[in-house]
């Protein structure tokens, strides 16, 4: 127990013995109980903030991959994220958004609204958030140093690590434009390490293969054709079913198509009952959504393996507000079940 804390207690104890008569003392402990309650749970919310603040400052950062980004820029990006504490798809964000606004300074404004400089701050906005990041006295949008840093800066305070989207469209309020600095993103950054896999999740929510059951395998024979648990109606291939559980426990989605015989792409994994299209569930919401999606499929087209293909932003049909799809790769087969399947192994 924190000494303070202590300290408060028994201080607190000795004043409801030292209340004389029953209707006093009976008032006096009341006091004190509510007021241990009352401190107990500003220390529960103070060790809270802390341990949210030591888990946030501990996410790794990730890096850009080759020729995604200028080389004179890569370190800017590393360590703008690294400063403001912007986890493991700090680099990739801050350098997506630097190429979505300028063109990595190809063009600097004034835009048609105002906004100026390597990553088009608003000068209100740059006069609260701008930061003089290479020393030289001046706080200056366009020296790409000061705007890469400042970006960071507003991106932190608007919610970033912990809330990418939310942060992204207090940038820019533009569903597209969200949209667009993640996909670009995400073809600049080098796939994570085990344990940064969570992409966009954070500290709180990070996933990772081997927390999954050790990495991919590729399972033989089985196959069955079998209900999911807590999904009335729904049925998958028995040996993806763990993973569809255990993803479903990390991102709280609700199912809505699993195995289906029509309906869906005759060739695709539907007919199989290898393809899961998925919503948020009534304890998830779109941004567990995003995380796994992101997770999944950590750049356009190139979906991380157990996947053979996921279907999200920018996939006709698919995408936010409408629903995930994640196929697992496999065998070719015409009709379950298909001779392997590539697994997570999850238990």
């Amino acid at each position: 127990m924190n000494g303070r804390f202590a300290i408060a207690l028994a201080g607190l104890a000795r004043a409801g013995l030292l209340v004389k008569g029953s209707i006093a003392a009976a008032i006096g402990l009341a006091a004190a109980m509510l007021v241990l309650v009352m401190l107990a749970a500003w220390w529960a919310a103070a060790g809270g903030a802390s341990a949210r603040t030591a888990c946030e400052a501990a996410l790794p950062v990730g890096r850009l991959a080759e020729r995604t980004a200028p080389k004179e820029l890569v370190s800017l990006f590393t360590e703008a994220a690294a400063k403001y504490e912007l986890g493991g798809e700090g680099p990739a964000i801050l350098a997506g958004l630097t190429k979505v606004e300028s063109n990595f300074g190809q063009n600097m404004g004034p835009s048609s609204a105002g906004a100026i400089g390597w990553t088009q701050f608003m000068p209100k906005t740059w006069k609260a958030y701008g930061v003089d990041a290479d020393g030289d006295g001046r706080r200056d949008p366009f020296n790409a140093a000061d705007a890469i840093h400042s970006a960071a800066n507003y991106l932190r305070a608007s919610g970033a690590p912990r809330e990418w989207r939310k942060a992204l469209f207090a940038y820019n309020r533009a569903g597209w434009y969200v949209e667009k600095v993640l996909r670009v993103a995400r073809t600049m950054r080098l796939d994570a390490p085990a344990e940064a896999a969570g992409g966009l999740v954070g500290c709180a929510g990070a996933i990772d293969a081997p927390s999954l059951g050790g990495g991919v395998h590729r399972v033989t024979g089985g196959g069955e054709i079998v209900s999911i648990p807590g999904s009335p109606g729904e049925s998958i291939d028995s040996r993806i079913l763990p993973d569809v559980l255990a993803l479903q426990r990390r991102f709280k989605f609700t199912i809505t198509d699993g195995y289906a015989t029509s309906g869906h792409a005759a060739a695709g994994e539907h007919p199989l009952g290898l393809g899961l299209d998925i919503v948020p569930g009534p304890a998830g919401s779109w941004e567990d959504i995003d995380r796994l999606a992101a997770w999944a499929e950590p750049a356009p087209d190139q979906p991380r393996r157990p996947f053979r293909w996921v279907g999200y932003d920018g996939d006709e049909g698919h995408g936010r507000g409408h629903h995930l799809h994640l196929s697992w790769d496999h065998a070719p087969a015409p009709r379950p079940p298909a001779a392997w399947v590539l697994t997570l192994g999850a238990r």
